[in-house]
């Protein structure tokens, strides 16, 4: 067992390009530096692959005050928590890309800002990051819970080029905003921005849950199979691709309300009342569903 082994990595070396760490497994980079033996993680230079070693510093810190994000979890996994892998990085990672990438069963607490395709294919475990976050935040993720307390930029949540479907499971949450095309093509999940969201968002929609505690960028919706959008304030409903209906859904929202309070920001007040439900989009079978709040002024 590996109970309250935190690794703390530090970056030492500015990298020449963006720097890529996708090649890295980090089950196995953790087993190899508890164990003191040596790492034979690799990481991209732009093009050119480079020890691991070379950018970033690694030592045993036990005593780090690692911010486990809790609110996430059952009893059960708080009780196994002592066990999980948990790693910090520190320094600023805005360079650097593919951070956690298939990540499982490691808990990853970035003090700073990040790059690219953090979280991306995530399986289990959680990411924190304590700054912002680059393009495509957790595109793919299957499971765990990924948290930005800053701003994302464009795809997060999203599927990548050439694939056919996003985030297929876990939880997202941004405490900020969120670029372009956010929880495109989502298939299964939950994600919530508090702040806004840009143009496109769950866009081609297949599945899940998304929510926005600001306002949203044009064509949010166009194209959604099923799913959940639920917005905490009035948003601009186009005629075109949504309607509004009145049937009785407050079983599923007694359901639905509990996972909303649970991430504070701009939500719980939202629950107080049944909000208005739309289905769209209309030129797709009108199977998905659009929440927002009811005027009570």
């Amino acid at each position: 067992m590996n109970s309250n082994k935190i690794l703390e990595i530090s970056l030492i070396k500015k990298p020449e390009f963006r720097l890529d760490l996708s090649k890295i497994n980090w089950d196995r980079f953790f087993e190899n530096c508890i164990s003191k033996k040596r790492s034979e993680a690799t990481v991209l230079d732009g093009s050119r692959k480079k020890p691991f070693e070379e950018f970033f510093s690694v030592k045993q810190n036990n005593e780090h005050p690692y911010d486990f994000p809790s609110h996430f979890y059952s009893q059960e996994i708080l009780d196994k928590r002592k066990c999980l892998k948990k790693i910090v990085f520190q320094g600023d990672l805005r360079e650097v890309d593919f951070l956690g990438f298939k990540s499982k069963n490691a808990h990853i607490l970035i003090n700073g800002h990040v790059g690219n395709y953090v979280g991306c294919m995530m399986q289990t475990g959680s990411i924190t990051i304590k700054g912002s976050a680059g393009h495509f935040v957790g595109a793919m993720m299957s499971g765990g819970n990924l948290i930005v307390n800053g701003d994302v930029g464009d795809y997060a949540g999203a599927n990548l080029t050439g694939e056919m479907e996003g985030m297929v499971g876990g939880y997202l949450s941004v405490k900020g905003n969120a670029g372009n095309n956010f929880c495109r093509r989502m298939r299964r999940g939950f994600a919530f921005v508090s702040g806004d969201v840009g143009d496109f968002f769950a866009i081609d929609m297949i599945a899940g849950s998304a929510m926005v505690g600001g306002a949203a960028g044009k064509m949010w919706g166009y194209g959604m199979r099923r799913g959940t959008i639920v917005f905490a304030k009035q948003q601009v409903v186009s005629p075109h691709v949504f309607k509004e209906t009145y049937h009785d859904f407050s079983s599923y929202w007694g359901l639905l309300k509990p996972v909303i309070e649970s991430f504070n920001g701009p939500f719980p007040s939202l629950v107080n009342v049944l909000p208005k439900r739309f289905v769209g989009d209309l030129a797709f079978g009108g199977k998905g569903e659009c929440l927002l709040p009811r005027n009570t002024a």
